[in-house]
């Protein structure tokens, strides 16, 4: 009797595993989980390649990068990006976004033409932090097709070389201005005998003069050095972006570089820079010239006008930055006239030419 029980309990228990068998094969499989979608780069990453102009099937990288390397604390950065507009659409940096204070850029309304490239200016201070830093700027172009480029700059921040300020900014210097900025370098590091070596020459708007300010002596050590950067009175009108390059007898960084910027502007600018008129015999057609100089002025006389043209003076005799002409022609006859003006001011011999083409056309009865 017990070895039927036991053949009844034996059959019990393998008919519920089969069951339990039956029950785990028919549950559901639960679906993989779902791919992760591939990492979206942005399209006008392309325009900050550098050759993109002559290879312009290349991938872009999904972060555009650029490494200043180890720098003197204080150092203001400075990096040029070169943007290729690569399609047939006219193209323009509509915003800027960048994720640290320590960073900025020049801003730039220029309109990219198809094929067309510009430079966008940024920097990153590392007055702001100290030992590596990698900050981000984000960079929207637009406006038909809308993308933003990732742009990631990275430095380290060294404690024992120091720049104090860290670059040379001359503002807006009106041309044959000669002005004079220094910039301090104190090395403070272990090293008793750092020293500054060399000042590498350049075709440069300035010049540069390095001296040694003080030295600690053997036992506390320790130098400081005085860099006097000077602007050439004969500098050309336009944008100043340049870098000195320090070299120094530190063979682990053996280089201190030194940004300097500026705008020089000629002594007056004229806005529009060229005048070109069109009118009927006997009527009249004007345009109005902006004088613009670096600091107030009078306009004293107009000469070269002739021919149907003529210029009314600015209204008020007050010295002001900015005045305002009226080129004015009244043809006499049918055909085409060109002077040049010569606008004379109180600034000595600061004067500017304004070139002006007119045309006088037939009356309509004629």
């Amino acid at each position: 009797m017990k070895r039927v029980l036991r053949s009844i309990a034996v059959a019990v228990a393998v008919f519920g595993l089969s069951l339990t068998t039956v029950g785990l094969a028919a549950q559901p499989v639960p679906p993989a989980p779902p791919a992760q979608p591939a990492q979206v780069v942005p399209w006008a990453n392309k325009f900050f390649l550098p050759d993109i102009a002559t290879n312009r099937e290349q991938t872009a990288p999904a972060i555009i990068t650029h490494n200043f390397g180890d720098v003197p604390h204080g150092t203001l950065c400075i990096h040029k990006f070169t943007i290729t507009n690569l399609y047939d659409v006219p193209m323009q940096i509509m915003d800027v976004r960048k994720s640290c204070s320590c960073l900025d850029y020049v801003p730039m309304t220029k309109v990219l033409q198809p094929n067309e490239t510009a430079e966008l200016t940024v920097t990153m201070n590392t007055a702001k932090f100290v030992g590596q830093n990698a900050q981000t700027f984000y960079v929207t172009v637009g406006p038909k097709f809308v993308s933003t480029a990732v742009i990631r700059v990275s430095a380290t921040s060294r404690t024992d070389v120091s720049v104090n300020p860290g670059a040379v900014s001359f503002g807006t210097v009106p041309q044959g201005t000669r002005l004079n900025q220094s910039v301090q370098v104190k090395y403070s590091g272990r090293s008793r005998d750092w020293k500054i070596t060399e000042v590498v020459q350049g075709t440069y708007p300035f010049e540069v003069k390095l001296s040694e300010a003080s030295r600690g002596g053997p036992l506390r050590g320790g130098v400081e050095y005085q860099v006097d950067v000077s602007l050439n009175g004969n500098s050309v009108p336009g944008p100043i972006s340049e870098q000195i390059t320090l070299k120094t007898n530190d063979a682990t960084n053996p280089l201190v570089h030194i940004g300097v910027t500026g705008t020089i502007v000629a002594p007056l600018e004229l806005a529009p820079g060229k005048v070109r008129l069109e009118a009927k015999v006997g009527e009249f057609v004007t345009q109005r010239v902006l004088v613009r100089a670096a600091k107030p002025f009078k306009i004293v006389g107009v000469d070269g006008t002739g021919d149907g043209i003529t210029v009314e003076m600015p209204a008020a005799p007050a010295a002001l930055p900015v005045q305002v002409l009226v080129v004015k022609f009244i043809p006499k006859e049918a055909g085409a006239v060109a002077r040049q003006l010569r606008i004379r001011t109180d600034l000595g011999d600061a004067f500017a030419l304004l070139p002006v083409e007119a045309e006088g056309t037939p009356k309509s009865n004629e």
